[in-house]
């Protein structure tokens, strides 16, 4: 499970503890072992700043009362609704955590200095690695699946990946996507979003990622060919309002769905502070939403509008926690479900990409035990 607790606003999850309940009895060229995600991953103890934001900031921060000072400014209301209501459910879900032992890392002079180097520079190796040999997105199309109970290790182009139970992933690029004669409960897509930022950082070679779309390429994503007649889909979406009417206005309307409800995924460090300012001049907020869509054939239950969940988000790029859990009361039993422009696996799912098992490489995980 990767739910911590939960209330009426929504729930506090775990990435990390979903991987290590899931990775449990792997099966290895080695035998039977117990993995997890690396949790220098997760180590995000500080908001996001640079080095020298970082420096100035433990500068500043000479007494306790200083950081409680500053503390409290981060977290003035803003003037816009959306991030008041966010700020509220923040406030409600951390005082569960914290009701349940969770979140109670204090934060040090050296913890401000250090600036999640740990996590950064642990993600920085894992993508110069990858840089060395053939990139995957080179060697075409390629479909698997672990068809057992238990993950696998599994070799794929000279490399080791950890493939989760029942799981099967196809790299290719959606437009190579033919699986006309399967149909999905549940779709889920993480876009590619145009976006300045990203595109200096591709530019700069500092992450790998998939190549940005423009609003009319993710329009004309076959999305009704795959989705069931009572289906539900959920798009991971920016802040921008631009792409949030694209969706409700255009995108909900050409698949032949009704927009149901928005959730926002709320991203704190270890300490329960988020990760980045509600009013940054440079218009980043700590939160992303999910926006729901249904069809109108649909019978299950929808899922409410205005939920939220709160995790400490991995270090790696477009790295999104995993829904299963938080889901499951909106999705029939047996369901079936897809992801669209996935870079892990989950269990029970298909997940189509060229990047699709990029996250799922062994040198992301840690061995925590043999069975």
């Amino acid at each position: 499970m990767s739910i911590l607790c939960s209330n009426e606003k929504g729930w506090v999850i775990s990435h990390y503890d979903y991987s290590k309940n899931l990775y449990r009895n792997v099966h290895s060229p080695t035998g039977i072992i117990d993995l997890n995600y690396n949790k220098n991953l997760f180590k995000i103890t500080t908001p996001f700043m640079r080095d020298q934001e970082a420096e100035k900031l433990a500068s500043f921060l000479s007494c306790d009362s200083s950081l409680r000072k500053v503390r409290k400014r981060r977290r003035l209301a803003s003037n816009d609704v959306e991030v008041q209501l966010v700020q509220k459910a923040l406030g409600s879900l951390l005082k569960e955590a914290r009701n349940n032992s969770n979140f109670q890392l204090s934060v040090t002079h050296f913890d401000i200095l250090e600036n999640n180097a740990t996590a950064r520079n642990f993600v920085n190796e894992f993508y110069e690695s990858q840089k060395e040999g053939e990139n995957m997105k080179e060697y075409g199309l390629l479909k698997g699946a672990n068809v057992i109970s238990s993950p696998q290790v599994v070799e794929i182009n000279n490399k080791p990946y950890v493939i989760p139970p029942y799981s099967n992933f196809i790299r290719c690029n959606l437009n190579e996507l033919d699986e006309k004669d399967k149909k999905f409960d549940f779709i889920l897509l993480d876009p590619p979003w145009w976006n300045k930022h990203v595109r200096r950082k591709k530019k700069n070679n500092c992450c790998e990622g998939y190549e940005m779309m423009r609003d009319d390429d993710i329009l004309n994503i076959p999305i009704r060919t795959y989705l069931e007649e009572t289906g539900l889909v959920g798009i991971w979406c920016t802040n921008g309002s631009s792409h949030i009417n694209s969706i409700k206005q255009n995108y909900f309307p050409h698949w032949g769905l009704e927009y149901v409800a928005t959730w926002f995924w709320i991203k704190v460090t270890e300490s329960g502070e988020p990760v980045c300012s509600f009013t940054n001049s440079n218009g980043k907020k700590p939160y992303e939403r999910i926006i729901f869509g249904a069809s109108q054939k649909r019978h299950f239950k929808n899922p409410e509008e205005s939920k939220y969940f709160l995790s400490v988000p991995s270090a790696l790029h477009s790295h999104k926690p995993p829904l299963t859990d938080i889901l499951k009361d909106y999705l029939p039993e047996n369901v079936k479900c897809l992801e669209l422009f996935a870079r892990y696996l989950l269990p029970g799912w298909t997940s189509v990409g060229n990047e699709v098992i990029l996250l799922q490489s062994l040198s992301l995980f840690e061995q925590t035990g043999v069975a």
